[in-house]
């Protein structure tokens, strides 16, 4: 099972991720490509919002954690 971790609640919602590190890539199972901006891994994420829905939301590696270096998203 892939390792999740919550970083962040805001209200009623709740956004759950890897955990990004310059050590730790992510689990290939949440990989879904190259950045088209900088080349790192693109990483699926899943949000949900409080009884409103979730939000699938394909993300760079280098953009999640404290120091991001990149901003690619895709909501899909």
């Amino acid at each position: 099972m892939s390792e999740v971790l919550l970083l962040e609640v805001k209200t009623d919602t709740e956004i759950v991720r890897p955990e990004p590190t310059a050590a730790k890539r992510p689990d290939p199972a949440w990989v879904r490509g190259r950045c088209p901006l900088c080349g790192d891994d693109v990483v699926s994420n899943l949000y949900y919002f409080g009884g409103k829905g979730y939000l699938v939301r394909w993300e760079c590696w280098s953009s999640l954690g404290e120091e991001p270096s990149c901003g690619y998203r895709k909501d899909l």
